[in-house]
């Protein structure tokens, strides 16, 4: 694609504080629970005339069915060094590999899969390391790493007023792998909103509308399918948990949560730990 950009996010939000002196950034204070216009956290209580959830996966789910709407999805990266460059931000349709350069090294990208179900032996990390031996023999891996999506039912982000009965309470989530571009997409949105009461985009990104998709039944299918079977449970819903080998965690294949072998949240919607892991 034409003017493409490729830029480094901390580097970006340092440098948006930098030009907002007068706002104020608090870290490190969990969220457990948003009543009317109050957030309540483990250090204390944020009253604010709106809220925004921009928490990755939405942490209130009823109402708004956001267990429903969406499932995450697992993505991994390598860092080559000695590949050949690559000028610009490549996606493919064999294999599914994305690529692009960072300083002296060459980023491949791939193997993702539902959380909770992998990574298979042809996934994950496995996938991008075959094909880099295969295709840049010389090249060595420095670094690797993985991430977390929300997938949306019909793949478009869910950027607007959370539910109905709380109009100034606002989501966006959703994004589908596309977060840079979808994140600055709802920055503008939510502002018109909160600014305006309107936005020329709310319709085509509004959370309410339908959920008819073929991705609804396959989410609820894997849903029922787990709440049932036999093993160690989800703190979130319940569902049960599958032993990710790779990563050495325990992850969710309903609604993507991932626990730690101590029993500590790696990934929402979860709020509470586990017990932890038997030896």
């Amino acid at each position: 694609m034409e003017r493409q950009a490729q830029f480094n996010p901390l580097k970006l939000l340092f440098g948006l504080l930098g030009l907002m002196p007068s706002v104020d950034v608090y870290e490190h204070a969990f969220v457990t629970d948003v009543s009317g216009n109050t957030a309540r956290t483990d250090r204390g209580s944020i009253t604010a005339d709106h809220i925004v959830f921009a928490t990755h996966y939405p942490l209130v789910n009823v109402p708004g069915l956001y267990f429903m709407k969406e499932h995450q999805e697992r993505s991994y990266a390598v860092a080559l060094e000695g590949a050949p460059l690559v000028d610009g931000m490549f996606i493919g349709d064999a294999g599914g590999f994305s690529f692009r350069t960072y300083g002296e090294y060459l980023l491949v990208g791939g193997g993702g899969h539902r959380t909770g179900q992998g990574p298979k032996p042809t996934e994950g990390y496995a996938k991008i390391r075959a094909f880099a031996a295969e295709a840049y023999p010389g090249a060595q891996e420095r670094y690797a790493w993985a991430t977390q999506d929300c997938m949306s039912l019909d793949h478009v982000p869910y950027i607007g007023v959370h539910r109905r009965s709380r109009p100034s309470q606002y989501v966006a989530t959703g994004f589908s792998k596309w977060g840079m571009t979808g994140a600055l997409v709802a920055a503008r949105a939510i502002a018109d909103l909160v600014l305006r009461g309107r936005s020329p985009v709310e319709a085509l990104f509004s959370p309410q509308r339908s959920m008819l998709t073929p991705s609804l039944f396959s989410n609820a299918g894997v849903s029922a399918a787990n709440l049932v079977k036999p093993g160690r449970r989800c703190s979130h819903l319940g569902c049960c948990l599958e032993r990710n080998d790779v990563e050495g965690s325990w992850d969710c294949p309903c609604h993507g949560s991932r626990f730690a072998a101590d029993g500590s949240v790696l990934e929402g919607p979860a709020k509470r730990p586990i017990a932890p892991e038997r030896r």
